[in-house]
This record gives C-alpha cells, structure tokens and sequence, in this order.
C-alpha cells in the first residue's frame, strides 16, 4: 500500500510540474491609480489571466481621481465590477485595507470621525507644553505625550509624504481608533461583497501598520498608562531617554516588548479575528524584516523585499534584510500554514534608473524567495495606468508594462512550480535556530547556507508547543537534532532552558558546520550553492540554486543510493539524469550557471540499477552548448529592439542542436520562422533541433530578437542591448 501511494504520489508531482495548477500562481499588487473604466478594467484582467496569473491584489495607488473618493459608493462601484470579473474569469482577489499604505487609517476617516483617533506618541521636548508630560529629566528636558503629525500616502495626487493632502494616520494602539478601522474598511467591504468572501475574495493584505504614521521621526509610541507597566516591570523612567539618542538599557528593552505587545494585540489580533470569523486570511506583512511574534497573527504569514535592501550583488546574505523570506517560511512551517507570502521586487532597481530592473534581476529574486521557502509571490507591481506621473511613483512596473509581458506565462508558470514545491513539503532542517522579536541573525548564520546545511528559524515563543523525543526537539513534521543559540536567548528564561533539557544546545554556527549535516556533499566548497532537502507526497527532492555570479562545477553526492531525474522548472520536463554508485550514496556532476536552478527527484527505492543514464542524454547538468555569438550579423536596430541573423547548412555545422550566445536584456530566438524560445537574460541558451533542416536545399536561418531595458522606454536611459560581440 505504502509503495503504490508512493508511486501514485510521484506521478501526481510530475503531472503538477509539467501543468502547474493555479493555486499557486502569482498574486501581484494590481495599481489601481487612474480612472476606472469597465472597458479597460476587463481587458486588463482578462490579459493578466491569459498570462498566467490567475489571482491580483486591488491596490488603490496615487492617481485615482478625487471624484472617486476612497470607500464611497462610486468607489465600490468600481471595486464590485472588479471583483465580479474576476469571478467571470476564475482568478482570486485579496483586498487591500487601506488607500494607500501605512494600514490603520482608512485614508484619513478615522481621524476625521474623532481627531483624537489621530497618532499619538511621546518626544523629548525643552518645555512641557504640547501635551502630557510623562517624564521630566534632571537636564531640564520633559517626556511629552501627544499628536505626532503623522500622516500617510493617499491615493490622490497631492497626497504624497510632505503634500499638503496627505490624509491623517491614526494612532493603531489605541483600540477604539482600530475599532474604527476595521468598521469604516473591513466591515464595509464585507457588506459590499459578502457573497465573493472565502471563494473569490480570499484575504484582506495589510501593509507595515505603523502607530506613528509617516514622517513623525522625532516621536515613538506610546499607550497611556505605559509608565506604570513599566514601573511593575522593573524599568525606570529616567532611563526613556535613551529611546531619542539610539542608547540601549533594560527600559528601552522592556518599553520594545511592552510596544509590540500592545501592537500585536490591539490591532493584529483583531485583525486576524476578523479574518477569521469571515472565512478569509489575513496576509500582507508587518513593518520591520526580523520582526517574529507579529507574524503568528497572520494565516498567511508575510514579508516585503524592497529597495534592492537584499542585493544579488553580494549574494543576499550578509544584509539585515536577508532573514525575513526564511523567517516567514519557517514561521508558517511551525503553525501549520500551508502558505506564506513575499511582497517582492518593489523599488529593486538599478540605480540611478527608476525602471532598470533586470530579467536576470527578477528571475533571482524568485529562487531567492523560493529556495527559502516563500511559496506565496506578491510581484510590486503591475500598473493599471503608466500616464503622466504614474508612471514614476515606485517604479517599476514588473508586468503588463514591461519588456517581457508577452512572454510572462513563461514567468507565471516557473513561479508556480517553485511554489508548489515549497507548498505541503517538508524540508530537510536539522538544526533549528532560535529567535525572538527583532533578534533573529544573519551574519551568524551565513556559514551554514555556504555549506549546504539546512536549519529552520524557531521563534522562542513556539517553544511550548514542541516536545522533546529522544534528544530531538519536535514541533509539527520537524525534529531537530540541535538548538542553535547565537543570541543567548534560553539565558533569559529558565522555563525555556527547562523545556529544552536534553536537546544539544550551540551558540555557534561555525560548529554546526559538519558533513553530516550537510544535505548534499560537494567535491569543493561552493559558498553560493545553495540546497534544500524537500519530501513531498511521499517522493524525496532536492532542489539546487546558484546565488552566485559565476558556474558552480563540482561533483555532488546525496547520501542515498538512487537513480535521480533533474527537472527543468522552465517547462517542467523530466529526464533521467546520469549519476554513479558510490561508498557515500549517489554521484553526480552539477554544472549549474548564475541564477538558474536545479530539481532533483529520487526515484523510487529498487529503480537505481547502479548505473543510469548517459552523459551526453543530460541536458541540464551535461555538456556545454556552442557560443555563437561571433555568427549572427546585425540585420535592424531601433531605439529597443535589435535584430541579429545567422544562416547555414545543418551538415557543415557542429553541434546545432543547442547553442548560446552572449547578450544584454531579453532575447527571443526564432529557426526558420518558427518561434525557439525566449531567454530573459543572459548568458542565452536556445534548442533549436526539431526546427532544424537537412540537405542542400534546406538552409537554416536563426534569427534573434534583443529588446532593452524598460528603463530605455520610460526614460531614455540608453542602456546597452543587444549581442556582446568581442
């Protein structure tokens, strides 16, 4: 029985990577930024699921006129045509909770409905005017309390940060303005679409809720009566000064944990109730990368990747930013959420220009996300409108208005495949590293990446919920053979310590760098390797990712003796790979250029026959195509596009089957009038084989398409395109 659900488990996963389903589609923010109109509105979602992409964010962005005032009857209007298309069409809509980001303030309705719902925090001040003193100071300095001025984005022009329209942000740790909140948006979109819940409305995102609001940098939060929770805690108010000179003591450590906790429950956990009781989700993400306990209050935990603040320049590792893909990952691993989600790509473009954001960029930036475990992707963002200023508010545009629109099915699928591979598998995790709110480390931990072992992030706050079984620390599918402490945090709390008695605990990563915890061994080291152990259904996977900027060669063997098919996730076809029986499990060669990835599936116990398949048959980790790029001739070149073509008899050229050439942005390959493919970056690789012809009179002609830069289109950039010819 086991065997045959085994085997039927296999196939089901072949037949879902050659025909991804549509559960694990991209979910982009759609800007909603201009005037709807039906017409324009249908035909953009009709072509957005033609591409693939089978469920958007509505996202009211700057540049919706004022006569469509935000949560008004001609604003639901809209948002009712929106949603019944989507439905025609079979995509899912996740609403948005606010116009237009930070959450918390319905645009400004809160505040006008009681201005004392506005933000409120405390400053330190020369006088005690201006509100509530909370402190005074031995230097003559007060502590006072009150208005910060904060406001939000609007989604009408002049309602920008600094612009005088900039709607009031509200202050989210008061409950009462939450309260408010949730009536004036949840409530109402929920009277508006009650039939569309928890079938085509499928969650309502929030973005980085913030109590202070925008541009109030000279305050911090605060809850009335804060002073005395801190008093009973031990902390002392003289020591609050510290919060405005970036000193650290026990106060301020108490006054952060005291914050996030009035936070989490005054306006998460309402949230998330409301959710709930709905029959949708709550996604979107919290305000700060490492930020731990927020994220146990989402049903679909998430994170922001923005601002190139994770750079493939360095290999997305060392920066503070590099925690937040696997920390939500793990954190849905350890509640059981089957998803979790990536606001991804928003402002990830190269300097100095605004729309200069890659092929190479993007396709990066997924195996980033997907190796770590996001299984959820939230593209920022495909424009509804790129007239006029629109087009420069938080560039770029990664869908509709770029270069490789025509082709995103091709994008749309390849994400769906990662995801599904990082949906309802477990990964390979030994060791787990413990972190608490805003303590999770990086820098730390880099070692481990760089050498292939696998660990999960474990809040301290699930540590009730695992069981300790024969020295392993177990929580859900996972056990784990070490507990690595690099901040200490079992130090704090004699329970914690208690609970993990037992369990082998380390401080250091460095001495987890051991071959048996290694998920694969590789014949050198390979820093920018990385490899994830994956069970899914029953079939074991490993799935490979280079992060780096140049080929990782090297000889891998997994510890299991078994025959292996790699499969390419760009089309989802599978071949069986050549591997070799060795003393330590099975062998093979990986050649795996920059920013491509690699799946590996074991076959069923009992098919390895200790020698299987040919060199020359492997394509993926195999041999090497041709360099053409000297042959082509340039035929046409316009202000984007260059045109190249390269003609020849099959029986004079070696090696036709498959061929590279080297070149700027995206190229797409046609043999003999027939399409051969698109490659969005380089180096290009295309198979033109099957459309190849034989004999005198059977000449070949390859032609190549470049198109440059977005960035070339929308502001004149000049950047390079086209074939790098020596």
């Amino acid at each position: 029985g086991g065997r045959m659900a085994e085997k039927e488990g296999r196939k089901e996963l072949f037949r879902a990577l050659a025909d991804p389903p549509e559960e694990f589609t991209p979910v982009p923010f759609w800007f909603l930024n201009d005037r709807p109109d039906q017409e324009k509105i249908a035909e953009q979602l009709k072509d957005i699921k033609a591409k693939g992409v089978d469920a958007i964010v509505l996202h009211p962005r700057i540049g919706i006129p004022e006569d469509v005032p935000y949560l008004s009857d001609a604003w639901f209007q809209t948002v009712r045509f929106i949603v019944k298309c989507a439905d025609a069409l079979g995509m899912k809509i996740v609403l948005y909770d606010e116009g237009m980001y930070p959450s918390g303030s319905a645009h400004g309705m809160v505040v006008a409905q009681n201005p004392d719902y506005a933000s409120k925090g405390i400053r330190l001040s020369d006088r005690p005017e201006g509100g509530e003193v909370i402190a005074a100071f031995a230097d003559g300095t007060y502590l006072v309390y009150g208005f910060t001025g904060g406001t939000i984005r609007g989604i009408h022009f002049g309602e920008d940060d600094g612009e005088a329209g900039a709607p009031k942000s509200a202050d989210i740790l008061n409950p009462d303005a939450v309260e408010a909140f949730i009536r004036l948006t949840h409530d109402r979109y929920y009277e508006e679409l009650k039939e569309y819940f928890g079938n085509t409305v499928i969650a309502f995102f929030t973005d980085e809720p913030c109590a202070l609001g925008r541009n109030a940098a000279a305050y911090r939060e605060w809850v009335p009566g804060l002073e005395r929770e801190l008093l009973a805690g031990g902390g002392r108010l003289s020591e609050l000064k510290a919060l405005f000179t970036g000193e650290k003591n026990a106060t301020t450590t108490l006054y952060h944990r005291l914050i996030k906790k009035h936070l989490r429950e005054t306006f998460y956990a309402r949230l998330s109730r409301w959710c709930a009781s709905h029959g949708i989700a709550l996604m979107g993400h919290p305000e700060a990368s490492d930020d731990v306990e927020e994220e146990l209050y989402f049903q679909i935990p998430g994170q922001d990747l923005i601002m190139r603040r994770v750079s493939p320049e360095t290999g997305g590792l060392l920066e503070f930013d590099s925690v937040q893909a696997r920390l939500c990952a793990d954190i849905a691993r350890h509640l059981g959420r089957r998803r979790n989600a990536n606001e991804c790509f928003g402002v990830c473009s190269r300097k100095p220009w605004e729309w200069h954001f890659t092929g190479r960029d993007m396709i990066w930036y997924i195996n980033w996300l997907s190796i770590r475990g996001v299984n959820l992707l939230v593209p920022h963002a495909f424009y509804y409108s790129t007239a006029g200023k629109r087009k420069e508010e938080r560039p770029p545009d990664v869908g509709p208005n770029n270069i490789w629109w025509p082709h995103y099915r091709r994008i749309s699928d390849y994400i769906k495949r990662l995801s599904f591979l990082m949906t309802d598998s477990v990964n390979g995790a030994r060791i787990a590293v413990l972190v608490d709110n805003n303590r999770v480390p990086y820098r730390e931990i880099a070692c481990l990446y760089e050498n292939q072992i696998e660990f999960n992030y474990l809040p301290v706050a699930l540590l009730p919920e695992c069981e300790v079984k024969e020295g392993r620390l177990c929580i859900r599918e996972y056990a784990y053979d070490i507990v690595l402490d690099v901040y200490g945090l079992l130090e704090e709390d004699a329970e914690r310590r208690e609970r993990l008695s037992g369990v082998c605990v380390s401080a250091c990563a460095q001495e987890c760098c051991l071959p048996g915890l290694r998920s694969v061994l590789t014949d050198a080291p390979c820093p920018y390797l990385r490899a994830v152990c994956l069970k899914k259904w029953g079939t074991q996977m490993v799935l490979f990712s280079n992060e780096g900027e140049e080929t990782v060669r090297t000889e891998v063997t997994l510890p299991q003796r078994a025959g292996l098919q790699f499969v390419d996730l760009w089309n989802g076809k599978a071949e069986r790979a050549a591997v070799r029986q060795t003393e330590g499990g099975t062998a093979f060669s990986l050649l795996l250029p920059p920013c491509h990835v690699l799946l590996a599936v074991v076959e069923e116990a009992g098919a390895f026959d200790g020698e299987c398949g040919k060199e020359e048959d492997v394509s993926a980790p195999g041999r090497e195509p041709l360099d053409w790029t000297e042959r082509f001739v340039l035929e046409e070149r316009t202000d984007n596009r260059a045109v190249y073509r390269y003609r020849f008899l099959r029986e004079t050229e070696e090696g036709t089957e498959r061929f590279l050439v080297r070149g700027e942005e995206m190229a797409e390959c046609f043999c003999n009038g027939k399409p051969a493919g698109v490659s969005f970056f380089g180096p290009h690789v295309f198979e033109i084989g099957s459309l190849l012809k034989d004999g005198e009179n059977g000449g070949n002609e390859v032609k190549l398409m470049f198109t440059g830069s977005a960035a070339n289109i929308f502001e004149n950039a000049g950047l390079p395109f086209g074939l790098e010819k020596l």
